[in-house]
């Protein structure tokens, strides 16, 4: 096989030794992977997803990204941009067959925040992590985005912007912005960057990402339109048939917004919050799921402070949680979520090494697991006692104002009601907190430790937000064929996670194809807040977005379950 570049025609094994070569001389500070072991890390995803990558390529600086882009665009090739690789819909790895060889670019070196002048909004640099963020801006009494949830994973701003993420905050809605400087190829196959920051930062993108990555963020550009997407609360509080948020949303497609790897973004620009003085977090348990219905429409009817947090668990996810995510919960408890990225990267470098010697597959997720087996619950007996009493629970946080006006509606939805709250203490919040953080992972982890050939299906689905009979029972055919399930989310915005760990020779794509009728048939969509990845089809609007953003698609083909060929072919 022979591949033509700049009018020659050269071996494919030529064509690719010069392109590491190439690669290898665009970045200093980064640095270029080929070794099989050392790029799966960066060729698998967290939860699905793995295929082969020619090369993972590390740039240390905004500039070495775009030399690397300049590489990649000259030699033809694929070009995969992953941040933190925590995606759960297989969106930031190589994923099956392609027609065109794959590199897969990582920004995690790419870290920076940079504060503008009052400190409402920040430019993040293309691998700034939600907890650096947060750590940055918290002297300023300030907040971002999204503070819980995913960030315990390491997530990345810039990840959660391309794919719309929703998280745990209930008054902030997806994470959107209208400001970012990217790149992108047009249709005759030249890279452009393209400044919308709305900061003067020079006029040539060498000198852009120079100045980026020496910290200047520039001076306002008063030409750019200042604008926050800030209406999700309204549409929320809103009784309607449509659910509030979900990722086919038009209105949350815009440029790097909802990109999902179709764009190179270097940056984004994004609002910050202000820090609350005081909070305090409440759990409110019930065996019945109509009482939570009622409970959720008078907090959205009657509260004039929405909490800032209603998360939901079922009792399979707390018992999974507690049982495969429990050395989770005690990782959080003792160092923080700021670091987990750093311990993720060292499960990464055991599994690697381990492989190497022979010694299996998940090798850090098996003793992880043997050391959680003699460190005691997360929870405190009295928590525990609460909690094992009912079949769902709801863990919700206020601040100041709302925290009188919470806790007298709880007191009289609870009153001669089989319905129960407890007002938590610090340490009882941020334990129960991080159960739920270590639910998204349970199922994952059972699945590496079982000894059947399963298959592990995580869907996320957002209901309409008039609906009362939120509660997700399948029929009865597709329950036969799961081994085990987890239903947690986002309660008050109506987006729930359902894993399902299914039974050996169930077929999982017809088993997600039915799911996905019974959630229609009830007015919902899929995916809510996880983008779609390679397991969900994006409808026809959101494939011509991708499409307009990547026209020759050579920026993470296939993504949606659109065409991996060059050209859309």
């Amino acid at each position: 096989m022979v591949r033509k570049l700049r009018g020659k025609a050269q071996p494919l094994a030529e064509s690719r030794s010069r392109l590491i070569e190439e690669l290898r001389d665009a970045v200093d500070k980064g640095e270029v992977l080929t070794d099989a072991n050392e790029k799966r890390p960066y060729s698998s995803g967290y939860r699905v997803g793995a295929g082969v990558a020619v090369a993972v390529v590390r740039p240390g600086t905004l500039l070495e990204l775009w030399f690397v882009a300049q590489v990649c665009v000259r030699h033809d090739t694929i070009i995969i941009l992953q941040a933190a690789n925590t995606g759960l819909t297989g969106g930031s790895t190589p994923f099956g067959e392609y027609d065109r060889p794959v590199v897969v670019i990582s920004t995690l070196l790419l870290e920076g925040v940079l504060l503008l002048e009052d400190h409402t909004d920040v430019i993040c640099l293309a691998g700034s992590t939600l907890t650096g963020l947060a750590k940055a801006i918290e002297p300023s009494g300030r907040l971002p985005h999204s503070v819980i949830g995913s960030s315990c994973l390491g997530a990345s701003v810039v990840g959660g912007v391309c794919n719309n993420s929703g998280g745990a905050l209930v008054r902030r809605g997806p994470a959107f912005t209208r400001h970012a400087l990217f790149a992108r190829i047009d249709e005759g196959g030249t890279l452009r960057l393209v400044n919308h920051l709305g900061r003067d930062l020079g006029s040539s993108p060498e000198t852009i990402l120079e100045n980026l990555d020496a910290g200047d963020a520039g001076i306002a550009n008063h030409e750019e339109v200042e604008e926050r997407c800030d209406d999700y609360l309204v549409q929320l509080r809103q009784s309607d048939d449509t659910p509030a948020r979900y990722n086919a949303d038009p209105r949350r497609l815009f440029e790097a917004s909802g990109s999902a790897g179709k764009l190179i973004v270097f940056a984004v620009r994004v609002p910050t919050y202000p820090a609350p003085r005081t909070e305090q977090s409440f759990l409110v348990t019930t065996d019945k799921a109509g009482q939570l219905a009622d409970l959720r429409q008078a907090i959205l009817s009657d509260l004039s402070t929405v909490p800032s947090v209603c998360e939901y668990l079922d009792r399979n996810a707390r018992e999974l949680a507690a049982k495969y995510g429990r050395d989770v919960c005690h990782l959080l408890a003792i160092f923080g979520p700021e670091a987990m990225p750093t311990i993720q990267r060292i499960q990464r470098r055991l599994d690697v090494s381990a492989r190497r010697l022979g010694s299996g597959r998940n090798v850090s997720a098996r003793l992880s697991q043997a050391v959680s087996r003699i460190t005691p619950h997360p929870l405190t007996p009295a928590l525990r006692a609460v909690l094992n009493t009912h079949e769902h629970a709801l863990l919700l946080t206020t601040d100041d104002e709302g925290i009188d006006e919470l806790d007298e509606l709880l007191l009289r939805a609870c009153k001669d009601q089989p319905m129960e709250y407890t007002m938590l203490g610090a340490k009882q919040a941020k334990a129960a907190f991080h159960l739920r953080f270590a639910s998204a992972g349970a199922t994952v982890r059972m699945q590496e430790l079982s000894h059947l050939p399963t298959e592990l299906s995580s869907l996320d689905i957002a209901l309409p937000r008039n609906t009362a009979d939120w509660q997700f029972i399948l029929p009865e055919r597709l329950e036969s064929q799961i081994l085990a399930k987890a239903v947690y989310g986002h309660f008050l915005c109506h987006v729930f996670h359902l894993d399902f760990l299914l039974r050996p020779g169930v077929n999982k794509d017809s088993f997600e194809s039915e799911v996905k009728a019974v959630v229609e048939e009830r007015g919902g969509q899929m995916p809510a807040e996880h983008n779609f990845g390679h397991l969900y089809e994006a409808p026809p609007e959101v494939a011509e977005f991708y499409r307009a953003l990547d026209p020759t698609n050579a920026l993470n083909p296939g993504i949606g379950k659109t065409s991996r060929r060059r050209g859309w072919a």
